[in-house]
């Protein structure tokens, strides 16, 4: 089969990683998506070079950095072995949090994986195969760019559990990240599932938080490793803030406010919305991993920091999604007006703008440009980051629960949250 006429962009991630899918059908996933895109009115919101591009997103909830280097470089071999010249493939890796540890169950448990159900991707929502054409500004999935499509969905055998998103396979390595799996998920599938779910748990927290650092390291560089080799351009991120804002507790413990300190910038007293006092992130250059952790400092100086995008002010030092998103989307960041949400009953904690809760969906369409830096076929029209960003402050601003159901009005975020700004 000659593919020589796509472009590829492949990218993998956590349920962070929506870069990909939200830039190249943003009008499917909003509400009133129609009625904007003939508002905008122009077929084409993307600068594209060619007409023809196939997004690979391989990103999968609660995954880390095992899978997201596996996957990335699992799909980009098998494109490369097609004959796609690596010219046309650009990739991008959202870095998920370090702590997020992947095992492939022991055989000595015994367990018949068949139970795990796991199925082909395909082409719903999240680690998906998606085609995109400018000139008809639509998704297509049918005629020869089915039969494309398809071929590529036999061709790399990745999967994922069918009713547990986050167990992913690749091949017949299996991908489990036993923190982020309730244990119901385990337990339904008998007694022997359970036993290995809590003795797996177990080793999970045991094993050092130094060598899941050193993981987590040792798979972004072999992905840089294996991607410069092959001379692809690409571009890294991270979920949050992961190279600093470390120090070290009283009983010689290395400590992270996002990962064992649990802080978060707003927190819930009494049924309303309060600033954490303890909530005063500062950029410091002391707090680098590599200050508090000297021994990591080798692996740090191999990594090209030119292909990576970080946020930087001065309260934020080597951020990601998050510390962007906080400092630029206003209080509302992380409120999605989703289908089922369309009663508007949101509860407090689901629309406070803290870690780790999914910025709303016009975050990644205004970073796209600031990511993805060395995509030089992809690019989001300025005029289109304008567009959208005003349908979004119209909806802040309105004076009812929301205008364009994009986000939530500001008006409402304070009904919900009760807050008072200290004065």
């Amino acid at each position: 089969m000659d593919f020589s006429k796509y472009k590829f962009v492949v990218s993998s991630g956590c349920s962070y990683g929506r870069l990909a899918d939200y830039v190249f059908n943003i009008f499917n996933y909003l509400i009133e998506g129609q009625r904007l895109k003939e508002e905008y009115g122009q077929v084409d919101w993307l600068s594209i070079e060619g007409n023809k591009i196939v997004s690979i997103n391989l990103s999968m909830g609660s995954q880390g950095s095992d899978w997201q280097s596996d996957s990335l470089i699992y799909v980009v071999d098998g494109l490369l072995k097609l004959g796609v010249k690596p010219e046309n493939i650009y990739c991008l890796v959202e870095w998920s949090q370090w702590h997020r540890f992947a095992i492939h169950p022991p055989h000595h448990y015994g367990l018949d994986f068949n139970k795990f159900e796991f199925k082909g991707f395909d082409f719903g929502p999240m680690c998906r195969f998606e085609f995109y054409e400018i000139q008809r500004g639509v998704t297509l999935t049918h005629g020869d760019v089915r039969e494309d499509l398809l071929f590529f969905y036999n061709y790399f055998k990745l999967f994922r559990s069918k009713d547990w998103s986050n167990w992913g396979k690749i091949e017949d390595r299996i991908y489990m990240i036993p923190v982020h799996t309730s244990h119901e998920a385990y337990s339904k599938l008998g007694p022997d599932y359970e036993f290995f779910h809590n003795d797996i748990s177990r080793i999970e927290n045991e094993f050092p938080l130094e060598s899941k650092i050193k993981t987590y390291f040792d798979n972004i560089l072999r992905t840089q490793y294996y991607l410069e080799k092959n001379k692809l351009k690409y571009n890294f991120l991270f979920m949050q803030s992961t190279l600093s804002d470390w120090s070290v507790s009283k009983n010689g413990v290395m400590t992270h406010p996002l990962f064992n300190g649990g802080l978060q910038k707003y927190v819930v007293s009494g049924g309303k919305a309060i600033l954490n006092p303890n909530y005063k992130p500062v950029n410091n250059p002391e707090s680098d991993i590599e200050k508090i952790m000297p021994e990591i400092k080798f692996k740090m100086d191999q990594i090209n920091f030119d292909n990576f995008w970080m946020y930087e002010t001065e309260r934020f030092r080597r951020g990601g999604i998050d510390e962007w998103v906080m400092d630029n989307m206003t209080e509302l960041g992380y409120v999605e007006i989703s289908p089922n949400k369309l009663d508007y009953n949101f509860a407090i904690d689901e629309v406070l703008p803290n870690y780790g809760h999914h910025p709303n969906l016009i975050s990644y369409i205004m970073l796209w440009n600031k990511v993805a830096f060395n995509c030089n076929f992809v690019k989001v029209k300025p005029e289109f980051e304008n567009f959208i960003w005003e349908k979004y402050m119209e909806d802040y601003n309105h004076d009812g629960i929301t205008k364009h159901n994009i986000t939530l009005s500001k008006k409402e975020w304070d009904r919900i949250t009760k807050f008072n700004k200290p004065s």
